[in-house]
């Protein structure tokens, strides 16, 4: 079953101007639930776009949003109602945060909801620990943290409201190995907790290999891919000619079987490549012993 489906979406920019700019183009995209799902696309593929279709910040030119069975946009006044369902965290949401304190900031969604506030407080406590928020830091304003600990205040926020559908566009964007770590840790876990849909939008191959189930390539404005994440990183020439490519250790593997290593030819993330490395090792041991 799909969280959300997105069918035959078609959107222009500056229409009837000099500058009009046809963005999407046709695109059919599902979002499988209870899944993280990938969306990859080099700049100016029209990921962004397509991420503010998601939950009505922009309505399509043609097609339909469907969330949980339902178009978004078939009571356009109830639309708030779909960002709460759909929760979408910007690129560097951190220069998002406009409240006295972190615990504030996270409990804004969760309060303009008119839950309880013994519920708000739980919601905020689990968001916070789902993101790595040390609680010592709720009580302090997040002008005063770090850019990294700013970044979870802000996905805690979005988490706190429990949305069906969580969008992340670059949620790592600009932070250190570890923090990307940290952060996307957070994330599966949370997905898995709640048992609810997530969109990673990324440009890093290592990133989608390591933590997506699923992955929709857009290149021009269309889908050029999508399936599960093995099955589209097969697509390497595709995925190189539109700017794009395979993660590193997928490379680095090919490489050793184009020198007579006889490894597997699937391997996207580095603990795959690991336990590959350290089978042919017990089989070279074998053979020799």
């Amino acid at each position: 079953m799909n969280a959300l489906e997105l069918k035959d979406i078609t959107y222009t920019y500056s229409k009837k101007t000099p500058f009009e700019s046809k963005a999407l183009d046709g695109v059919n995209a599902f979002f499988e639930q209870g899944k993280v799902n990938g969306l990859i696309g080099h700049t100016g593929s029209g990921k962004s776009t397509l991420v503010q279709m998601m939950n009505g910040l922009l309505k399509p030119d043609i097609g339909q949003v469907v969330l949980l069975g339902k178009d978004i946009w078939e009571e356009p006044k109830k639309i708030r109602q779909i960002r709460f369902q759909c929760g979408l965290v910007f690129q560097y949401p951190e220069y998002q945060l406009f409240e006295e304190t972190c615990e504030k900031d996270i409990a804004f969604g969760p309060k303009n909801m008119g839950l309880s506030e013994d519920e708000i407080r739980e919601r905020v406590r689990s968001a916070a620990e789902f993101v790595g928020l040390d609680s010592t830091l709720l009580k302090k304003s997040p002008f005063e943290l770090s850019g990294g600990q700013k970044r979870r205040v802000a996905l805690a926020g979005v988490m706190a409201m429990e949305p069906s559908v969580l969008v992340l566009d670059e949620p790592a964007a600009g932070l250190d190995p570890i923090g990307r770590t940290e952060i996307f840790g957070g994330i599966r876990g949370y997905q898995r907790a709640k048992g609810n849909t997530v969109i990673i939008v990324s440009h890093s191959m290592e990133d989608v290999a390591e933590y997506c189930d699923n992955l929709t390539v857009l290149k021009n404005g269309r889908v050029l891919l999508s399936g599960s994440t093995g099955e589209v990183f097969r697509h390497e020439k595709e995925l190189v000619s539109s700017g794009l490519g395979v993660p590193q250790i997928t490379r680095f593997m090919r490489l050793l079987r184009e020198r007579g290593v006889e490894c597997a030819d699937n391997i996207y993330t580095v603990e795959e490549a690991l336990r590959e490395v350290k089978r042919l090792l017990e089989e070279r041991r074998g053979e020799n012993a």
